[in-house]
């Protein structure tokens, strides 16, 4: 039904922002080559071509083609949208209804992706009038309902008088009959409020039809003419040409000549504005009429005018240049062409960011093989630190025991010895002086074994507790054996002992002085504990490669092989074979820590002929 189309086209008009109502064709082209922006161009090229389709339909094509053009170039989504959605009127007014759904949908899917709502509306309505005129009347109302739906949740309402009136138009049977005078009314208060005739026309062509679906035969006869009238008027002549159809097909069965009327009428109209589809819908009908009566001339007449018509559009098809099923092919073309770009892109992507990921998690892996190589080397050097803590304050426990033992074992016997002369001295009339004497000398003696350990012990602890940091310095070894025998001069006289320092003068050594010293006056002390008297104390030092050797030995009867290899072990249980061995032991086993602090070794050995030599080593910085 034919009808419609008009409408149709006038809802393509008004719905892309009324600019055939405002702007004058010749005032846009003449315009045209002043518009510097290249998206004001387009809109121009488009507004011609909107404007034209009702006189010069190539026109209309020419200028939307250009639009397009530009828009991709631009990549201006709204101009390619308006460009497309007239290349849709252009294919529809050749009757191409296939091509024209095509565009239609193109310039919907644009629509959307601008998020344009009023024109995705009008796109939707649009594609539902192609389906009307294709007798896809299921496509058709789904399309309009979509529409109707989507229209009902815009701000701007303007669109959806035009859905509204199309819905009346093509399907009154589908819309409630409680609802069709609450449709129609609802389009014209959106017409009225936005000052639309055009539509306010068409609910006049609306009301009429309803009058005849009532049997007012009559008042929808006036209400047609009126309207036809007015909009010949305005110059709507796709709205004009429906409603004369309408009015000529009225008066077919009831008077067929002022239907003839108005079939020419229309023919007229059409053949002015060059509107080749309601040439030919008219031209058939009134060769149809005259056929019937056997009116040969007027049949030659129309039948030739059909001829020319079918033949105009033929050869405008094959040679006027606008080859519209060849441009669409093209058109195609370029859309697979561009899609397999976008599909080679997307590939190029994917593959970009797979081998991304790739590296980075080949990167990743290796980083975690390093870390867990890394973490097992820490672990074992942790568990040997942790073994060798284990082992340290296994030895510092045991020799924590063991200087206890020490303390309780050699401070006990003269402390103890101290308290009982104490309570026999307290009766000196049952002594000698002889006597007193001996007894003051044993209470001497056994004190000064008690200081020597405690001495000792003391310098040890101060040692342990003061967070020592070993830090060498250069000393002269000689010099430090004539500091450490000076406590010593008042003990050598009364033992009658000879000390020989045989160190040279060059010799140096690179220790900490303090337990050095410590270490030479423990071994000076031991070597008078166990010289006899008018014996003479050796002491010597050697420089080897890497390390400098210094011993202190002595004329005594040297130590036992059972002795020998527990002098500085405290793990050994101490025996002493006379009271000058007491307070050796604890004295050698500090020693023996202060050199391994000082990264040295220390050990005793029995000389060739006599005595036994107490030495240790201390590495030779470079």
């Amino acid at each position: 039904m034919r009808k419609f189309f008009g409408l149709f086209l006038l809802t393509l008009f008004v719905a892309t922002s009324g600019y055939g109502q405002l702007i004058n064709i010749s005032k846009i082209k003449k315009n045209l080559p002043l518009i510097t922006d290249s998206t004001k161009y387009v809109d121009a090229l488009n507004r011609l071509g909107m404007l034209m389709y009702e006189s010069n339909v190539d026109s209309a094509f020419y200028y939307a083609k250009r639009a397009r053009t530009i828009s991709e170039r631009l990549k201006y989504r709204q101009g390619e949208a308006d460009a497309l959605n007239i290349i849709g009127i252009v294919y529809d007014l050749k009757g191409n209804l296939q091509l024209s759904l095509r565009y239609y949908n193109d310039a919907y899917n644009h629509y959307q992706a601008i998020h344009d709502s009023s024109n995705v509306v009008q796109a939707l309505m649009n594609i539902s009038l192609v389906f009307n005129e294709n007798k896809e009347d299921n496509k058709a109302i789904e399309f309009l309902n979509k529409a109707l739906y989507l229209g009902g949740k815009i701000q701007k309402d303007s669109i959806m008088s035009l859905v509204l009136c199309n819905y009346l138009l093509m399907y009154p049977s589908e819309i409630p009959k409680d609802s069709i005078n609450i449709y129609l009314n609802q389009a014209k208060q959106i017409a009225t409020k936005y000052k639309d005739n055009r539509v306010l026309l068409v609910t006049d062509q609306i009301q009429a039809q309803l009058y005849l679906q009532h049997n007012e035969r009559e008042k929808g006869i006036s209400l047609l003419k009126k309207t036809a009238t007015e909009g010949i008027a305005m110059d709507l002549n796709y709205l004009s040409l429906d409603i004369i159809q309408s009015l000529g097909d009225l008066y077919y069965s009831s008077d067929i000549n002022k239907a003839i009327e108005y079939y020419k009428q229309g023919l007229d109209i059409a053949e002015l504005k060059g509107y080749h589809l309601y040439e030919k819908l008219f031209g058939k009908k009134l060769f149809d009429i005259y056929i019937t009566q056997n009116n040969l001339p007027e049949v030659r007449r129309y039948s030739a005018k059909l001829l020319k018509l079918y033949d105009d559009e033929e050869l405008f098809t094959n040679t006027s240049g606008f080859d519209y099923i060849d441009y669409a092919l093209k058109d195609q073309q370029l859309g697979a062409i561009t899609a397999r770009s976008q599909s080679r892109k997307v590939l190029s992507i994917v593959l970009a960011i797979l081998l991304v990921l790739t590296a980075i998690t080949v990167l990743f892996i290796y980083r975690l093989y390093r870390l867990k190589q890394k973490h097992a080397a820490t672990l074992e050097a942790l568990n040997r630190s942790v073994l060798l803590r284990n082992k340290k304050l296994e030895i510092d426990h045991e020799f924590n025991n063991r200087l206890v033992s020490i303390l309780a074992h050699d401070f006990r016997q003269p402390i103890g010895t101290l308290k009982t002369l104490a309570t026999v001295l307290k009766d000196t009339d049952s002594f000698t002086r002889d006597e007193l004497m001996e007894l003051v000398d044993t209470m001497e003696h056994s004190s000064t074994i008690s200081l020597e350990i405690f001495e000792n012990i003391l310098q040890w602890i101060k040692q342990q507790l003061s967070g020592f940091s070993y830090q060498p310095v250069a000393l002269s070894l000689k010099d430090l054996i004539d500091e450490a025998l000076q406590p010593f001069s008042l003990m050598s006289q009364e033992y009658q002992l000879k000390f020989v320092n045989s160190i040279d003068s060059n010799i140096t050594i690179h220790a900490d002085k303090e337990l050095v010293q410590f270490i030479h006056r423990n071994f000076i002390h031991n070597a008078i504990k166990f010289s006899p008297m008018y014996s003479t104390i050796l002491i010597s030092a050697t420089v080897h490669p890497g390390e400098t050797v210094f011993c202190v030995l002595d004329e005594g009867q040297g130590i036992s092989p059972e002795k020998m290899g527990s002098m500085f072990n405290f793990k050994a249980e101490m025996r002493y074979s006379n009271e000058k061995e007491k307070g050796a032991g604890v004295a050698l086993m500090i020693c023996k820590d202060f050199i391994e602090k000082m990264s040295g070794r220390i050990w005793v050995e029995n000389s060739g002929v006599k005595g036994a030599a107490f030495c240790y080593a201390l590495p030779n910085l470079q």
